[in-house]
């Protein structure tokens, strides 16, 4: 069983959501669309996968399984956005602790 067909979505599914920022940072009420965005782009992507490679989408038996391996890997680049932002969130907030101490 081959599992690299799964950060290869979520990795392509993040940097479409962070396109998608790029292209609407104007407009943040467009950022509730990111989840769907990145989900509908890893069915799109599983689907490709698997109809030019089977066995990389973790032996799918049909398109639909793939479809579904797709929607779930795009949805988690959400989970990592935030994991990300988070991490990066919660560095700040210590440095900014750290100067008001001195």
């Amino acid at each position: 069983m081959n599992f690299t067909a799964v950060p290869i979505i979520v990795i392509c599914c993040y940097l479409c959501g962070e396109i998608y920022k790029a292209i609407f940072r104007n407009r943040t009420d467009a950022y509730k669309f990111i989840p769907v965005v990145t989900s509908v782009m890893g069915g799109i992507l599983g689907t490709i996968i698997f109809l030019t490679n089977p066995e990389v989408i973790l032996d799918a038996p049909n398109i639909w399984v793939a479809i579904g391996i797709g929607v779930v890997s795009g949805a988690s680049a959400t989970g990592a956005n935030q994991i990300i932002k988070q991490i990066f969130q919660q560095n700040q907030n210590q440095s900014e602790k750290e100067e008001k101490d001195e």
